[in-house]
């Protein structure tokens, strides 16, 4: 079949390599051979960043023009009926090859880069961008996935292809928050609630408001999304709340940081010049990475002009779950 071309097959000897070296084995070949990632990554080498503090949480801030896609993606309903799902395997460019995961799931290299391992994990049958019954799937992908973080996108929190499920995973060191949060004493956290297996928290000072969920088991993480996920607002087109989610393992400790949101992009993204700036926060940007396609915003962005940033898009925490 057509579409059996676009599975990578490991040779024999390297059945036995754990994920994150079938990972290198998998960008060694498509950089090869795909001649659009390979130009992607090579302009990626070349991405300008700065740092900036806000409120004391570490941002990067990243100049990369090839995000401009993303960025500025039309998702209206209309547009996006209209143009073939570039995930579904019959659509992929004749190059692009993934590997199997999780059985249901390929792992692709992602074109259009903000990390230097930057994953797409799509489902392979086509399916909507909806995170309802996908959190143990989520979790367990992080565990396959050792010393990555897995993160995923709502259709209108970022996701350029809203019409096919998909998550995205990236190297856990590369996000501040998940080094903020090692680095941050417990007596820092706010506990929301804490049980045998269970521990939630809300984490003052950051500038986006989150929920951290960790267990050593994934169900009861599974359990207490699915009660927060029915509490949360829904948007017009009443697809799914507003969110985004990063989930990450380290040593058998499973983490869920979820992301409440009241908006899609910030004021600022629809002013005109001088007072534009052009960012359309995601997962990435949650995480402390802040993506500006174009050069005169990734100069003049300010701690000021993220907090606002954030002010406009987070939405608070729903009282309901304070116990």
């Amino acid at each position: 079949m057509m579409e059996d071309a676009h599975i990578l097959t490991l040779p024999p000897e390297m059945s036995d390599l754990t994920w994150p070296e079938k990972i290198d084995f998998m960008y060694q070949q498509q950089l090869e051979t795909w001649k659009m990632a390979k130009t992607h990554y090579q302009h990626f080498e070349l991405t300008k960043t700065r740092d900036i503090a806000v409120n004391g949480f570490p941002f990067v801030i990243q100049h990369n023009p090839s995000r401009a896609r993303s960025t500025c993606a039309n998702l209206q309903q209309n547009v996006i009926e209209k143009r073939p799902c570039f995930l579904c395997l019959k659509n992929l460019d004749t190059e692009q090859k993934g590997l199997i995961i999780h059985k249901k799931y390929l792992l692709l290299v992602n074109p259009f880069p903000i990390f230097i391992r930057h994953l797409t994990v799509s489902e392979i049958k086509h399916r909507p961008q909806r995170i309802k019954n996908r959190i143990i799937d989520m979790l367990e992908l992080t565990a396959l996935l050792e010393g990555y973080t897995v993160f995923y996108n709502g259709p209108l929190c970022g996701a350029s292809a809203p019409d096919h499920f998909h998550f995205q995973s990236a190297p856990t060191s590369n996000f501040p928050i998940n080094s903020e949060i090692e680095n941050q004493n417990h007596k820092k956290r706010t506990v929301l609630f804490e049980k045998e297996d269970l521990r939630v928290y809300v984490i003052p000072k950051f500038p986006m408001n989150a929920i951290m969920v960790e267990s050593e088991w994934k169900e009861p993480i599974d359990y207490f999304f699915a009660q927060l996920y029915k509490k949360l607002p829904l948007p017009e087109d009443k697809s799914e709340p507003l969110l985004n989610i990063m989930a990450s393992n380290n040593k058998g400790l499973y983490r869920l940081i979820i992301f409440p949101r009241k908006a899609q992009r910030p004021s600022c993204f629809f002013k005109n010049d001088p007072e534009r700036i052009m960012v359309s926060p995601a997962s990435a940007e949650f995480g402390g990475i802040m993506v500006t396609p174009r050069e005169e915003d990734f100069k003049k962005i300010t701690e000021e002009d993220l907090m606002q940033i954030f002010r406009e898009i987070s939405l608070d925490i729903p009282p309901e779950i304070k116990l």
